[in-house]
């Protein structure tokens, strides 16, 4: 199943076809224990044994930023920047599942998180756009009242 290799070579040194994709193991401690030996850095290649991990560690994310966006939507804030900082957390989501995690989950798990993502982008850009509107209003009725 595995094999321990005290063999050092470094990430840079190793070549890839385009076809290949590595998915790094987390550990809270940085280190794994393996048969007695201490391993820092531990690389999936194999997509099918990386999804379980991929999927389980973007889904902890997913929860965490949707709690994020619940409390940034129904804060009372009258500048609009929590509504800036939620359409900036949903980006940054899109961009890092995009650039790290697409290819280790499947195409239904993507779509639908793009989707739930999509109406809250869509719901702040809303809520972002009748704020400014209301600000603009405001300071042209202020202009005439002088």
């Amino acid at each position: 199943m595995y094999s321990v290799k005290k063999k050092k070579k470094k990430m840079k040194d190793i070549t890839f076809s385009k076809n290949i994709y590595i998915f790094p193991m987390a550990s809270s401690r940085k280190v794994f224990q393996v048969e007695g030996q201490k391993i820092k850095n531990i690389f999936i290649f194999n997509s099918k044994l990386a999804h379980p991990l991929a999927s389980k560690k973007v889904e902890k994310e997913y929860k965490k930023l949707l709690n994020q966006l619940m409390d940034l939507l129904t804060s009372d804030d009258d500048t609009g920047e929590s509504l800036r900082e939620a359409l900036n957390r949903i980006e940054k989501f899109r961009q890092e599942i995009k650039n790290k995690y697409r290819h280790f989950l499947k195409r239904q798990e993507l779509e639908e998180m793009g989707k739930q993502l999509k109406l809250f982008q869509k719901e702040a850009q809303v809520r972002f756009i009748e704020l400014q509107n209301a600000i603009y209003e405001q300071t042209l009725h202020q202009g005439k009242g002088k």
